[in-house]
């Protein structure tokens, strides 16, 4: 990495770094509402927007590569996946372990019956560091089957999971092609793409083929953790870290995920498509963006932004992964409002849905917005998109 690179990202993990440490000061300082204190029963009918998948015929295209990213067989017969670490963190050598319940379907649904998840929508983990390794006569074939089979188990399955297409940043357009496929052909209600290809208006825009598209369909939009294709400018730096790495590589992704955040609510690229919605993992920068939302408010003067609110209004930021801190949600909830804010477990890589759900009810929130994060804000988005949640 070049000096000014590592000048800037140090910049930007300085940011994020104060923004941590200020939040549970900070939500001491704003909790006045006695109701929040004491956590209300869970909901019934919980609807769960983050969620993983690995479809059999994607394993076997990636069994057959030669180099990570991977699947191979391990001793004991069982699929590992070897990543990239440069692009998707450190992984063990020779790679680790995966699941039944990246696969089994029927595992995925008695677990969520168990407690209380009435429907789930599922993704391509772009974590993985698949995407940016593929040029497109790679990436096509991979994804379409992916979404083939993501579209099977829809349909079969239409009451109690919903799905987003695998696209390709190396071929923006290709994407928006298979998009509209999506729709029109597969029953699925939109796209995934790696957060870091919106990190900056000069990423975005290379993908406005794709929200084109995704604006005719009033499609959703999931940006997930990874990098996309090095063609794609605007991306952070990949960064190795001498020390602390797995507390530091948090915080890389708190920054990366703020920045996709900013670039959505307040560059003006989503002007041009007011009928798609954005979910945007990790709360949208493990709750990073709800102190950054909070200065602009304040200085409303300086930033040139009178309602951030409004800013937000196509925007919705999952609890998946890090972002299920119940502080951050909470500071979340309060500056940025709760109805902004949706489920999600990141099940498949947790095996249980039931960390998040206990991290939620044990936030300050009130009942009300409790309710809403677990269900009510999901149930309204999946039904404008023609999905229905009973």
């Amino acid at each position: 990495m070049s000096n000014q690179s590592r000048r800037t990202f140090l910049r930007q993990a300085a940011f994020a770094t104060a923004a941590a440490s200020a939040l549970p000061l900070s939500l001491r300082a704003q909790s006045t509402d006695k109701s929040a204190a004491a956590p209300s029963p869970v909901p019934a009918g919980l609807i769960d927007l983050h969620s993983h998948w690995f479809s059999p015929g994607a394993v076997e295209l990636l069994s057959k590569r030669a180099k990570s990213p991977r699947f191979f067989k391990n001793e004991r017969g069982e699929w590992s996946i070897e990543r990239t670490p440069a692009l998707a963190g450190a992984a063990p050598a020779g790679g680790f372990p995966v699941g039944r319940q990246w696969f089994d379907i029927d595992l995925r649904l008695k677990h969520l019956a168990e407690h209380g998840v009435a429907h789930q929508l599922i993704s391509w983990p772009t974590t993985l560091g698949v995407d940016p390794t593929l040029e497109s006569d790679e990436a096509r074939p991979l994804w379409t089957v992916y979404n083939d089979e993501l579209s099977g188990v829809v349909a079969k399955h239409h009451d109690r999971l919903s799905g987003v297409a695998a696209l390709a940043t190396v071929d923006p357009e290709w994407s928006a092609q298979e998009l509209a496929r999506a729709h029109d052909k597969l029953g699925l209600i939109g796209g995934v793409l790696p957060v870091n290809v919106f990190a900056t208006l000069e990423g975005a825009k290379r993908f406005a083929p794709v929200f084109a598209t995704a604006q005719k369909y009033k499609s959703h939009i999931y940006l997930h953790t990874g990098y996309g294709h090095a063609s794609i400018p605007g991306q952070p730096p990949v960064v190795s870290h001498q020390d602390s790495a797995a507390q530091r590589s948090a915080l890389d992704w708190a920054y990366q995920f703020a920045a996709a955040t900013i670039t959505f609510a307040f560059s003006g690229f989503l002007d041009a498509y007011p009928d798609v919605t954005v979910q945007i993992a990790q709360l949208g920068g493990v709750g990073a963006i709800g102190l950054v939302a909070e200065q602009v408010q304040i200085g409303a003067q300086r930033y040139g932004v009178i309602d951030v609110k409004s800013k937000f209004r196509n925007l919705y930021l999952d609890t998946g992964a890090l972002g299920n801190g119940p502080e951050a949600v909470a500071l979340s909830a309060r500056v940025l409002g709760a109805d902004r804010i949706v489920f999600g477990t990141d099940y498949a890589p947790n095996t249980s849905v039931v960390p998040v759900i206990d991290h939620l009810n044990a936030s300050p929130l009130t009942p009300a917005e409790r309710t809403a994060i677990f269900r009510d804000n999901a149930r309204a988005l999946l039904a404008s998109k023609g999905v229905s949640v009973a």
